[in-house]
């Protein structure tokens, strides 16, 4: 079975820290037989960052997951489009600190918006809240966060991805509930 997983969010919210930690994380454990890319921008920007897991054992399964990010720049919105075609879940990582509450908002409504260009329902497609920067010291109560971030009340993880907290769980919940969305759409054909 092939996933292709997309984590969307704001510039500088971790994004391309999760995915190059868990790609660390996975090489460690001998999981990832694939390749890591990422792509800057000339002002040293993550354009987007792609990883390749191939033939990796999960619940039964043996898969091949694509993980992209979508770079967080508004400008770059075709962009983004083209990343998410296609996408069987999505990690929507935000940054937790007070000040980038109207920021988190205003790409989560961006990706509602491209989503349903491309066809898709915010709410039936598996999504996962990656809350970033949970170790700083002016990173917002969950529960406010909650309440801008996650109005469809999706799983969440605390994350701080710079030290890996946090990133594994973030992508065993997101290929969980892909793999259940999978088994319930063939259940209801």
């Amino acid at each position: 079975m092939k996933l292709k997983i997309v984590f969307f969010g704001a510039s500088l919210a971790g994004k391309s820290t999760t995915v190059r930690k868990l790609y660390e994380i996975l090489k460690g454990k001998g999981l990832a037989k694939g390749d890591f890319l990422s792509i800057e921008t000339d002002e040293n920007r993550t354009l987007f960052v792609e990883m390749f897991l191939s033939k990796i054992p999960i619940e039964g399964e043996e898969l091949d997951v694509k993980i992209l990010t979508t770079p967080g720049q508004f400008r770059l919105h075709p962009l983004r489009k083209a990343i998410l075609q296609g996408v069987d879940g999505l990690v929507f990582t935000v940054d937790s600190q007070k000040g980038r509450e109207e920021i988190n908002f205003l790409v989560l409504r961006e990706m509602a918006h491209v989503l349903k260009e491309l066809g898709y329902d915010l709410y039936s497609i598996p999504v996962i809240v990656q809350y970033n920067k949970r170790d700083l010291p002016n990173a917002l109560p969950i529960e406010e966060l909650q309440f801008v971030c996650n109005p469809w009340d999706a799983p969440y993880t605390e994350t701080i991805a710079t030290q890996g907290k946090g990133v594994l769980e973030t992508f065993r919940l997101i290929v969980g509930k892909v793999l259940k969305s999978h088994v319930e759409g063939r259940s209801n054909r």
